[in-house]
């Protein structure tokens, strides 16, 4: 039976502001601890940490929930290799389409500062390939069955 819509589009709305929350709250404690703020920088640092395994949650329930395939939050999720490939494939559209395209809009509006960011994720995002297919090319046989026992 297939999960109700209104439940996936919650859940996956749910991870998608747990993980702009995560996010939110990783740059606050960089920015708290450049301040000289190292209690306010620890509380941001563990309450990101806890947002991030909310977050996670959120995936298990999706993947569950969709058999791995969750085209409105992102890529499969499932094994090691799926999810080196899928990320492959994400970091290649951006690479490839989304940061390029920004930037050219950025240059449009006159943007220069704007543009040069998002050439340089654009950039980011290759060297993020590089490394993903050197992890998939590299990925062994797995040594466990699959029960956690060696």
């Amino acid at each position: 039976m297939e999960p109700d819509r209104s439940l996936t589009d919650g859940v996956r709305a749910a991870f998608l502001a747990e993980a702009a929350t995560a996010a939110r709250y990783t740059y606050c404690a960089r920015v708290a601890d450049i301040e000289g703020h190292p209690e306010a920088a620890r509380v941001f640092g563990e309450l990101a940490e806890s947002v991030a395994c909310a977050a996670h949650g959120h995936l298990d329930v999706l993947r569950d929930l969709l058999g791995g395939d969750d085209t409105g939050s992102g890529p499969v999720l499932g094994d090691t290799r799926g999810n080196l490939a899928a990320a492959i494939s994400g970091d290649l559209g951006e690479a490839g389409e989304r940061y390029p395209g920004l930037a050219a809009r950025a240059h449009l509006d006159g943007a220069a500062d704007v543009a040069s960011w998002l050439e340089t994720l654009s950039t980011l995002k290759r060297t993020h390939v590089d490394r993903l297919e050197q992890a998939l090319t590299g990925l062994a046989e797995p040594r466990f069955a699959g029960n956690g026992a060696p």
